[in-house]
């Protein structure tokens, strides 16, 4: 992340060495949803093509010169669904970056319009030996991974929100077990409603596609949020007032074997960096996957 005064990189030039598609797509800008006060949902007519979870798109805007990066949160199976396939992405308010700034134009001078897009990433679930340097040695087959730690901050649930979506989606007994642990501030509404996923994640390890567990950890003004557990969507979530800290996700790995055990890491990188430093210590780092954002 660029520090005050240095000229911030484009998407482009920070994922120069990822791995990318060739051809782009046609999308059409079918569908907006304001989820909170920082957050709009975008759903995106997709033409064609399928994708991995947790996927990013280089976006091409009209009359915005760089292509913007923004990673799609549906599971793969939308982008294939019957005669309506989309993809959907969350995207925060953030107006210094352009093509963001475009997407949060008033909704009726965007809505159906025409967009470009192409997929890329190696932050992807099941991980992938061909993804790059970082996931080499970790068996790419989802059935050799027995249980997955999530851990969000803040819209860094983008891609997390896709591979939980997929794992739900999953007809394998033996789908990995999951514990989820999200780092959000509350909303400026106050209400827990409004946590970008919160219910829908939330929903999936109650109506019983996910197995596992989930943890809330918010930060706000004041006593807003109490230390509780909560009922949402079916699902009991156990919510901390309070920053998510290692200990938390060393909680969450669990005893001595870890060699069926992956961990997913995206958000601010004070936080992405942190958690992975001090992993290194507790399981191979092969198996700690992390992508920065900003």
């Amino acid at each position: 992340m660029a520090s005050t005064g240095e000229k911030r990189e484009g998407h482009l030039e920070r994922t120069a060495d990822e791995p990318r598609d060739k051809d782009l797509h046609e999308v059409r800008l079918e569908q907006i949803e304001q989820v909170n006060e920082r957050v709009r949902l975008f759903r995106l007519e997709l033409l064609s093509g399928p994708f991995l979870p947790g996927q990013w798109l280089d976006a091409y805007i009209p009359n915005v010169p760089k292509a913007g990066g923004f990673t799609i949160t549906s599971a793969p199976s939308a982008a294939l669904a019957g005669p309506s396939p989309y993809l959907e992405l969350a995207v925060q308010e953030s107006p210094e970056n352009e093509p963001a700034a475009w997407l949060w134009r008033p909704v009726g001078e965007i809505l159906g319009k025409t967009l470009r897009v192409r997929l890329g990433g190696r932050f992807v679930f099941p991980p992938s030996n061909s993804g790059g340097e970082s996931n080499a040695g970790v068996d790419a087959a989802a059935s050799a991974v027995k249980k997955v730690v999530f851990i969000a901050g803040g819209v860094g649930v983008n891609p997390l929100m896709s591979m939980l979506s997929y794992i739900a989606a999953s007809k394998e007994r033996d789908a990995p077990a999951v514990s989820f642990l999200y780092a959000s501030r509350l909303p400026r509404s106050g209400n827990l409603s409004d946590v970008l996923f919160l219910g829908r994640i939330a929903r999936l390890f109650g109506e019983g596609k996910v197995k596992g567990e989930m943890k809330l950890y918010v930060t706000a003004a004041g006593n807003a949020v109490s230390q509780e557990t909560r009922r949402i969507d079916g699902a009991q979530v156990e919510i901390q007032p309070r920053r998510l800290t290692v200990a938390d996700v060393k909680a969450a790995i669990g005893g001595e074997d870890r060699e069926d055990t992956v961990v997913y890491v995206c958000g601010p990188p004070p936080m992405t960096d942190e958690l992975v430093e001090r992993l290194a210590a507790v399981m191979d780092s092969r198996r700690v996957l992390t992508e920065r954002w900003w």
